[in-house]
């Protein structure tokens, strides 16, 4: 829940600052930037809390190379808040694809693959470091899971799908609302 506090309150920054510049920023951009500011700053503190914080909540079968696992998707997390935060001209004046799409994709991937840490600590009865709110807190976090996931996958645009459209005229394409 503490990062779903930090990524809506990073939404809401990253709005209000795009706002006072006097440009305008949807839904989708805003929640996107969120993400990525909030994924930075988990990404960040796996490097630097890894030990004390991350490695004890991984399952026994991943004790041995915890810290691995533990850099491995910090610096999964650093790259893909950087994809989502790097502007699309950026890719396309690299001829790279919209690396902010795929960005979104596998941070959602590995959003499930994580929640195994969050579930081991809630069976175990641990309490991680930094985040002492009580038992409850560690039950009802694996619940919160999906809403990342799906956070990830809207601000990108990959669920739903935007589809588009030319406009009755057949000039100009125009985004529908989304495909099921």
């Amino acid at each position: 829940m503490s990062f779903l506090f930090l990524i809506t309150l990073g939404s809401v920054l990253s709005w209000l600052f795009v706002r006072l510049t006097g440009q305008r920023l949807g839904l989708r951009d805003s929640m996107r930037c969120g993400l990525a500011l909030g994924f930075l700053f988990t990404g960040i503190d796996h490097f630097s809390n890894g030990l004390t914080r991350y490695a004890p909540m991984l399952p026994a079968v991943l004790a041995d190379h915890a810290l691995f696992w533990v850099y491995f998707t910090g610096a999964a997390e650093l790259l893909g808040g950087l994809g989502l935060l790097l502007p699309v001209r950026i890719y396309q004046r690299l001829g790279l694809p919209n690396l902010q799409r795929q960005a979104g994709i596998w941070l959602a991937v590995m959003l499930v693959c994580v929640v195994a840490a969050n579930i081991n600590v809630a069976l175990q009865g641990q309490t991680v470091q930094g985040l002492e709110f009580g038992a409850w807190y560690y039950w009802i976090r694996p619940l919160f899971q999906p809403v990342f996931v799906v956070w990830a996958l809207y601000s990108v645009g990959v669920w739903p799908r935007r589809v588009a459209a030319l406009d009755q005229r057949g000039e100009t394409p125009v985004v529908l609302a989304s495909k099921p």
